[in-house]
């Protein structure tokens, strides 16, 4: 028996140096592990001897006693080793299953017109994804597959086969639908609700997606979004104003951390929120363009498009005073955008006699010609160079004067002016026309003008470049170098967006007109208006005129070069026009390349580009509300419809006895699109009189 006891006592010393030695060595588990095999043994061995003189019930009392006192000393001991012990590792430990990052993703900033119209924004969309270890086992799975595929059809195939496969295998994820709108996630929310469905079974992953307003007459302007970046984990914009301005319009992404529930499916609110006075949407980029005069340029352009069927086609309307753009249009439109081309910016064209202006204002700047000089043009047609320069007509036959040849468009005349120029002052105004340089106007693509420098011109290159052969650049390089020659003589860099703001309407960025240098001088603007003016009321222009208006203009005819020399009657026809003509609040360049007529004259700018011009004026009118009676409000700079504040109507009036006037000035009082259609009075309007003004979104009026 004493030996016995000696045997316990030594396994016991030598089991409680086992646990020491297994504490410093930082093996706690085996130490810990050890130390319950010591209590355990112990624990029982004693009630085992002091129980044998004890009824059975005392003994199982004692016995259970022993053992619960046991067991909560492990448990003691065990709550020591986590939170003294290994507190640190445990914490963290904790952290990585439920507290983690989230993020917090913005909206794109939107595109806007001027009038704070909204051009392209970002729309919230769904993808709706079912947990295939939880749906399978609803008793009416099928009942909602029923209902939710009369919202949208799946995006998986043999929905039932995949379901039973994903739970067979343990997954948890199917994707059933993509780009869920918010009405349709509302009524999926109800389908949830009503089959009382709150375990995850059927989820939504949030995103957004790029939406357009009347994307076919904007897209060569706003642009369109690219390709996904991985390294910003975004779509970035790929072309106009939504690569130009990407920086500004891109979204935020937050980083926040959070407790979390099990599987990270609920993030819990336990921490007050941080980060939220920074913002998540992008700035909002508000253009010069008006979209009602966007609309009816392109609308113009299109039906000339379709009449006389060109290669192409340019059209741009800008304030000469400031270098705002108004429209810009450009036909034809690929239907795949990746072949998107502005051709204002991107297409460089031999422009042909509306550069006419240009040359006229240096030559008067520079003092070689005035209202007294005559030109000697017996013939109708000079040589020089071995090279015969003729007029289209014999109206600028004789001694002719500066207004004449910018009248009766005369070539002969115009090269008669160049040779009182040498070369480098030539030159000298073609780059203070900028002619040499882009434009630099804020947007995405636009081409550099390669022009060669006067050492390398030929005998002919001043002579052709007078009248506009011989030289190529953009229609925005044209339409910016002809507003210097009528706003006073200022070249101003064009523009398309007017101001970028924060989503909270602070404005972080505001493009104010460039004057960058004074070209020639006012009276010389003011003698190139007034040619402009004669032009249009007795000259070539003739087309591009509106009784009752003050209008300036130019036309333009150009040859276009092939290989081996010119195409014979094939033109770039185009017009320039200014109105008013005396001070002038808007320039349009109008421009068809390869126009298609029965007779090669047709093919003219006088017949192709100037009515284009002025039916889009005139539309511009009527929709400024800019009479012959009230055009000197102009004068002022106020050129919208003065009467609109005071306009409050509850219900559409019948325009056919108050005309076409009144429909604009609820238009625009009201953010309402409205389409015109013809010319003279009102004859049919949708939506009828009697209409409630907050149910109208569109109106359409019928001229005739």
């Amino acid at each position: 028996m004493e030996n016995k006891r000696k045997i316990i006592r030594i396994i016991n010393l030598l089991i409680i140096f086992l646990i020491i030695l297994f504490f410093l060595l930082d093996k706690i588990t085996v130490a810990v592990s050890l130390l319950i095999i010591f209590l355990f043994g112990n624990t029982v061995r004693l009630v085992l001897k002091r129980s044998k003189g004890m009824e059975l019930f005392n003994q199982r009392t004692y016995l259970f006693s022993f053992v619960m006192i046991l067991f909560f000393g492990i448990l003691g001991l065990r709550l020591v080793q986590v939170q003294l012990l290994k507190h640190e590792k445990f914490t963290d430990l904790a952290k990585q299953q439920s507290y983690g990052k989230y993020y917090l993703n913005g909206k794109r900033g939107k595109i806007l017109d001027s009038t704070g119209r909204e051009l392209a924004y970002d729309v919230d969309v769904y993808k709706v994804i079912i947990d295939p270890k939880r749906f399978y086992k609803l008793k009416e799975k099928d009942e909602i597959v029923g209902e939710l595929k009369k919202i949208q059809p799946f995006t998986v195939k043999n929905f039932k086969t995949k379901l039973k496969d994903s739970y067979s295998k343990n997954k948890r994820y199917i994707k059933i639908m993509n780009k869920v709108n918010e009405v349709e996630k509302n009524k999926i929310d109800e389908i949830l609700s009503k089959y009382k469905i709150k375990a995850n079974e059927i989820y939504f992953e949030h995103s957004t997606q790029r939406k357009y307003f009347s994307y076919n007459e904007l897209a060569p302007i706003v642009g369109f979004m690219g390709a996904y970046s991985g390294k910003e984990r975004r779509k970035l914009g790929a072309y106009g104003v939504e690569r130009y301005y990407d920086k500004y319009l891109k979204s935020n992404k937050i980083e926040k951390n959070g407790y979390y529930t099990n599987f990270r499916n609920l993030l819990l609110p336990t921490e007050k929120k941080n980060n939220d006075f920074l913002e998540k949407d992008g700035n909002n980029v508000q253009l010069t363009i008006d979209y009602y005069i966007q609309y009816i340029l392109d609308d113009e352009m299109q039906k000339q498009f379709k009449k006389v069927t060109p290669k192409s086609a340019v059209g741009i309307i800008m304030e000469p005073n400031s270098g705002k753009i108004l429209a810009m249009s450009s036909y034809p439109r690929a239907k795949n955008i990746a072949y998107l081309n502005n051709r204002a910016i991107r297409s460089q064209y031999e422009m042909g006699s509306i550069f006419k202006p240009v040359i006229m204002a240096a030559a008067y700047e520079e003092g070689v010609i005035n209202d007294n000089t005559r030109l000697d043009n017996p013939n109708g047609y000079i040589m020089r160079y071995g090279h015969k320069i003729r007029d289209s007509d014999s109206h600028g036959v004789g001694q002719i004067s500066p207004q004449t040849v910018m009248r009766v468009s005369s070539n002969v005349g115009m090269s008669l002016i160049s040779e009182k120029f040498d070369s480098p002052t030539f030159e000298k105004y073609l780059k203070e026309f900028n002619l040499y340089e882009r434009t630099g106007i804020d947007t995405f693509g636009e081409l550099a003008p390669r022009q060669l420098p006067y050492k390398r011109w030929d005998g002919m290159k001043k002579y052709t470049m007078s009248y506009g052969q011989g030289i190529a650049i953009t229609p925005l390089q044209m339409i910016a170098a002809l507003s210097t020659t009528v706003n006073g003589g200022i070249y101003y860099e064009p523009y398309l967006v007017e101001n970028i703001k924060t989503p909270g309407g602070v404005t972080i960025k505001r493009n104010i007109p460039n004057p960058e240098r004074r070209v020639i001088s006012e009276k010389t603007s003011k003698k190139i208006r007034e040619m402009l003016k004669e032009t249009v009321e007795k000259g070539t222009g003739r087309n591009g005129g509106i009784s009752g208006y003050s209008i300036g203009g130019k036309t333009g005819t150009a040859q276009i070069s092939g290989r081996g020399g010119y195409l014979k009657h094939e033109y770039m026809s185009s017009f320039m026009g200014i109105f008013p003509a005396e001070n002038p609040k808007y320039i349009m360049l109008i421009m068809f390349e390869k126009p298609n007529a029965e007779s090669y004259w047709r093919k003219f700018g006088a017949w192709v580009a100037a009515p284009v011009f002025k039916d889009t004026l005139d539309r511009i009118l009527k929709y400024k509300g800019i009479t012959p009676e009230n055009v000197d409000i102009l004068k002022e700079g106020n050129y919208t419809n003065t009467l609109s504040e005071n306009l409050d109507l509850d219900i559409l009036p019948d325009f056919k006895g108050t005309g076409v006037r009144l429909a604009l000035m609820i238009a625009n009082k009201y953010g309402i699109e409205i389409v015109i259609d013809g010319k003279g009075q009102v004859v049919q309007q949708d939506p009828k009189a009697g209409t409630k003004i907050e149910d109208v979104k569109k109106i359409k009026i019928k001229l005739r």
